[in-house]
């Protein structure tokens, strides 16, 4: 589609785990066009306690710079709307972007597609890339189980893709966010804080999710480590928001053990901590694909909200944990009627027999890289 540009803007909305999944595609642009200088446009929501695109990728060096914009909440008029659209849209204009990169969520409806368009073709955007083609979502038909799709991160890849930016084959994107000597700082700092831990294996754990019909009970978390820990003596690190801090505290006093790094560490930080761990155990979260960023192995517990594989654990050895009732693809932030049915109906046998499987998995990983460097010597 021509030179390649010299300004873009690259547009992504979404929190946490939105932005690391959309991470496949941005290294995508920035590997394709290394000398462009690129803009994140990117949602906030003021007074709300989300993480921004900053907060992710600030200092990752993927962007030369951020743009976030408020995202309206319910009870602004009309007419504020409008006026935060319209000193966006100048914002914007005066950025002078000859490209956007359009990342907006691939379940987008064409309606609201073409408004998006149609805000940043009066913003000035010149060419667009990501928006000539979605790649069909699995659609749930009555009386048969959900198709398992495509995840969000080859879903923005292949948008690309129709649009001449080469991309990566499925499941082998980057989710590389740049970590460095500040968050191993930030590690150390807090780790010197929290006491030993006696030279133990760690295990993350995600118990948390600011959405209701996402978290499997509190003390199936509860049962299943202590499992683990009894078994294979690990040490159990729990991750999170600060809403998170009281579960965790909750854990930690069943446990007899681990450290609460909820609330803690910076997003970032937390990141880099989660390196250390040999296996994350937690909700379908944006912690769990901060884990994932971090090359965990993810034992992932899903409720049947969304279709099976769009949000899953990228890019690493995974045990996906989902049942898949009738009333699965219900799209709920809260389930009233059914009481979490679908996270309920998921074992605590079957969550450490996962965990189990992928602790084998690394114990075998390491012992073929002894025998390996052995053969070398």
């Amino acid at each position: 589609m021509g030179d390649p540009p010299n300004r873009a803007l690259v547009f992504r909305v979404g929190q946490l785990g939105d932005v690391v999944m959309s991470l496949p595609a941005i290294w995508a642009v920035r590997r394709h066009w290394p000398n462009a200088r690129l803009t994140l446009l990117c949602d906030a929501h003021p007074g709300r306690g989300r993480v921004l695109g900053s907060d992710i990728l600030g200092s990752a060096g993927l962007f030369d710079s951020i743009e976030h914009y408020d995202a309206p909440p319910a009870e602004w008029s009309l007419a504020r709307r409008l006026s935060a659209r319209l000193r966006l849209m100048w914002r914007l204009r005066r950025g002078r972007y000859d490209a956007l990169v359009y990342l907006a969520p691939s379940i987008r409806r064409p309606d609201q597609v073409r408004r998006d368009l149609r805000f940043f073709t009066l913003a000035g955007c010149g060419r667009v890339y990501g928006a000539s083609y979605f790649p069909p979502a699995p659609v749930k038909r009555p009386g048969a189980p959900f198709a398992t799709g495509d995840s969000e991160a080859d879903l923005l890849l292949a948008r690309l893709a129709a649009d001449g930016i080469p991309v990566p084959g499925k499941g082998q994107g980057s989710l590389d966010m740049r970590l460095g000597q500040t968050e191993a700082a930030e590690v150390a700092l807090w780790r010197s804080a929290v006491g030993p831990d006696g030279g133990r294996t760690w295990i993350g754990v995600g118990p948390g999710s600011k959405m209701p019909a996402k978290r499997w009970p509190l003390d199936r978390f509860g049962e299943a480590v202590a499992r683990l820990i009894s078994r294979h003596d690990v040490w159990p690190v729990v991750f999170g928001g600060p809403e998170d801090r009281g579960d965790g505290a909750t854990l930690i006093a069943r446990w007899r053990r681990g450290f609460n790094a909820a609330g803690e560490l910076s997003v970032r930080g937390s990141a880099a901590a989660l390196r250390r761990c040999a296996l994350y155990l937690g909700n379908d979260t944006g912690t769990m694909h901060l884990a994932a960023s971090a090359g965990a192995p993810c034992a992932a517990v899903f409720s049947a909200r969304d279709w099976p594989g769009a949000w899953y654990p990228y890019g690493v050895a995974r045990r996906v944990f989902r049942a898949a009732l009738a009333c699965e693809g219900c799209y709920l932030e809260t389930c009233a009627e059914r009481a979490n049915a679908c996270l309920t109906a998921i074992s605590v046998d079957e969550v450490v027999a996962g965990c189990e499987e992928l602790l084998a998995l690394l114990e075998l990983e390491s012992a073929a890289s002894v025998a390996d460097a052995s053969l070398r010597v």
